[in-house]
Order: structure tokens, then sequence, then C-alpha cells
């Protein structure tokens, strides 16, 4: 490991820099979330016999032990968890987003802490997520529709474009910058051999700019948080206190949360943060909670909404149990959320609330986010055994006379995909990217 970065961490944790160095050589934790959109900690453990503690990290995230693949398993596929470090929830925990509020996740890839946002708002309000890089961006547009949430939008841009896209929009901004990582050395060995500390200076350079969009995404009276993986000042409160200086509008607010440690004193209640150590039953986090003055000003973007055809509503009234609130359709593409679709300008869009389906010379396609979806039920239930689940992910077809139609295919009550039945076989309809090999 780094000389230097050893020297660094031996000046910042003094007669804890020993206790860290060793707890460094262990495994790092492992844990999931619970998605409660769609299960709870107690189903999820009945119906997928995963062993789960506790975490003190968040209200449905634990520790697991298994060293089996649990992203290869029917309750992976069916959206009920998400595999996460446990510590990784604290910064949202931290956000407390409540239903109906509209949030912003402005550096959201892979999912973890979008995901979890959108648990918190359980289909009310609005979720805004972000991710520049194009890669990483189409895996958290996986995730959140795994995830099965109605008001998420999904875009790719530049932080700046966001800000200028949609103002001071925002009740709650989460800002997770991307860092020099150095909270993440027991899980990735690539962190601790890229550290450096020109690194470090690059990304405080880096984050510095994020923030400032985050600023100004934020109405008065809301709330911004500040997080990293890293352990360094510079990055943390350091980078804290120069933009609560540029910024007398901000203020650091005490976490609404009894986990971790208090933040280093750089100035502006810079203390007020909250720091976790792997000497804290998690890895390595920062995590900052300020508040905005003023109080908010609604601002209107533009709305589009639209009526469907018939032959997409035929099949849809045949699916579902309830209709969505909103509906728009763009070059044959139908989508439905539980939030109005806004349409600010100059963004690249991924992803508008629930993709349903598509038409296909001049007959509707129900898509698999459809099926992931958690707002509503479904009329036509296929309920499968573990065997029969096990092909269905492996994209094989299930044989079974059932009435023609449109079914989700479900493992103990939980929607996997969509299947359409000729009366014979299921035709598998599960996404060939998502098919386990």
């Amino acid at each position: 490991m780094n000389e230097l970065y050893l020297q660094r961490m031996r000046e910042l944790l003094k007669d804890e820099y020993d206790e860290y160095i060793r707890l460094l050589s262990e495994k790092p934790q492992k844990g999931l979330r619970i998605n409660t959109l769609k299960t709870d900690a107690r189903t999820c453990e009945a119906d997928t016999g995963i062993f789960m503690t506790p975490s003190p990290f968040a209200d449905n995230g634990f520790y697991v032990q298994e060293e089996r693949g649990l992203g290869l398993t029917p309750g992976y596929a069916c959206g009920l968890y998400y595999l996460q470090e446990p510590s990784a929830s604290a910064a949202v925990t931290v956000l407390d987003a409540k239903p109906g509020m509209k949030v912003l996740d402005l550096c959201a890839a892979p999912g973890s802490k979008s995901t979890q946002i959108a648990e918190k708002l359980g289909h009310e309000g609005l979720l805004v997520c972000n991710e520049i890089n194009s890669q990483r961006a189409r895996i958290l547009t996986e995730n959140i529709e795994r995830n099965g949430a109605a008001n998420c939008i999904v875009y790719s841009n530049d932080t700046d474009d966001i800000a200028k896209a949609f103002g001071p929009y925002f009740d709650a901004v989460l800002c997770d910058a991307p860092c020099s990582g150095e909270g993440m050395f027991r899980k990735e060995a690539d962190a601790v051999n890229m550290w450096s500390l020109q690194n470090v200076e690059q990304c405080a350079l880096r984050q510095r700019r994020i923030i400032e969009n985050a600023w100004r995404c934020l109405k008065g009276g809301g709330v911004l948080v500040y997080s990293t993986c890293t352990l360094n000042l510079e990055e943390n409160e350091k980078l804290i206190a120069s933009f609560l200086a540029d910024h007398p509008d901000m203020h650091m607010e005490d976490a609404p949360v009894s986990f971790g440690r208090s933040g280093f004193d750089e100035g502006y209640h810079t203390e007020k943060a909250v720091r976790i150590f792997p000497m804290d039953s998690g890895e390595g986090h920062f995590i900052a909670r300020m508040r905005k003055d003023g109080t908010p000003e609604e601002i209107s973007l533009p709305e589009k909404e639209s009526r469907l055809p018939s032959s997409v509503k035929t099949v849809l009234d045949d699916i579902l149990e309830k209709g969505y609130p909103h509906y728009y359709m763009y070059q044959n593409r139908v989508y439905g959320g539980t939030f109005p679709f806004i349409m600010p300008k100059g963004l690249h869009l991924l992803r508008h609330q629930v993709y349903l389906g598509e038409i296909v010379r001049d007959r509707f396609e129900p898509s698999h986010h459809l099926f992931a979806s958690a707002y509503t039920s479904f009329k036509n239930c296929y309920d499968m055994s573990d065997e029969e689940c096990r092909r269905y992910l492996h994209g094989e077809q299930i044989n079974a006379a059932v009435t023609k139609g449109w079914y989700a295919m479900c493992w103990k009550g939980h929607t996997a995909g969509g299947a359409r039945s000729d009366g014979r076989a299921l035709k598998n309809k599960y996404p060939k990217n998502y098919r386990l090999k």
C-alpha cells in the first residue's frame, strides 16, 4: 500500500490507526437491502432462505454471510433485494426522503442509492436519476427497472446540463460524488493500486464543480446531502467548508442518525457530518447534510400527456389490475407513471417512469418493465415451481395449458417477468440480456 497514504491515515486516525490497518486485512462486509416496494424482510427471508442480520445504516438494510451468487437467484430477478455493502446505504438514510418529495440523485450509477430513495418515496413524488457515463447509465436503468418504481426518470448528462434544465426544482438532492475510493480498499484492489495524491486533488476539483450544480438544483428550504466513499479531508470536510464559505445560504445540519461518528472540524460546523470507518462496522464513507435558506419556489416545466390508442388500452386493461395515472407515447413507445410527464429541454433521456411496451405492426407488445413494475398487480399470473423458474430465467418456454394471453410469471407470488400463452405453452419474454447463462 502507498506509503504516503499510510502516513496520511496515521495523522488522521492517530490512536485508531493500528486498528484500521488490522481491519483492512479482513474481508469486507457483505449485505443487501430489502426492496420494500415489493416485499418485506420476513417474507424475503422465508422465500429466499437468506439469513439476514439487521444493519444499523438503513431500516431495510442487512448483513449477509452467503458466499453463493445472490445475484443469480429468483429473488434477485424478481427485484426483492438489492446487493449493497451495508454502510453504503447510510447516505440515503441521512437524506431522509419522504413520500411526495421531488428528489434528485445527481451521480446515480449503478443505482444503489437511487433504488433506496425510490423505496422511501413509495411511488409518490418524483425521483430524477442522472449518470454522465453512458455505459454506467444503462446499468442504472436496469436496476431502476428491476426495483419496480413507477416515478423515476433516468438521464445521462453532465451535471451542469441537469442544473440548466431544472433549476431549483428539487426538495432534496443527493450528491454522491465520484471520489478516490479510499473507503473501498477492503473491497477493491484497484482502488488501492490507483491511489495517488494527484488523484485525490483532481477528485476534489471535480467534486467542487458537481456540488455547485447540486446547489443550483435545490429549492429554498431544501436539503442537500453530499457523500463520498473516501476518507481524506480534501474531498470531504475541507471541500464542504470551502463550499459553505462561498454559499452563505447553505448551513450544516445534524444528521438524523445514531450510527457512525462525527466529522472533523474544518470550520462551518463540518463536525456535524457523519464519518464511517471500518471500525464502525462498515467500510469508509463521509456524509454531510446541509439545508438551503429561503422558501420553496415552484418551477413549472413543460409536460406532455397522451391518450392511449384503443389497441393499447385493451391490452393494458387485460393485463393490469389498475392503470397508471399518467401516460405518454413517443415514436410508438408507451410509458406510464405516477408523476406527470415533465419534459425539461436539452437532456439525454434514457427512461421516463415505466416503459410499458411498443406498438409493432399495429400490435402492442408489452415490455419487461411493465411486469417488473411494483405499482400494480396483474390479472393473469402463472406460479412457477423452482425448476420452472430456473428454466424461465434461462430463456426457456414453459409448457402449460392455460388460457391464451399475457401472463405475469411468478415465483412464490413475486413477478419475475412476462410470457404470452398460445394455449399450450408460455412463450418466454424475459429479456435476453438478463437471462442466466
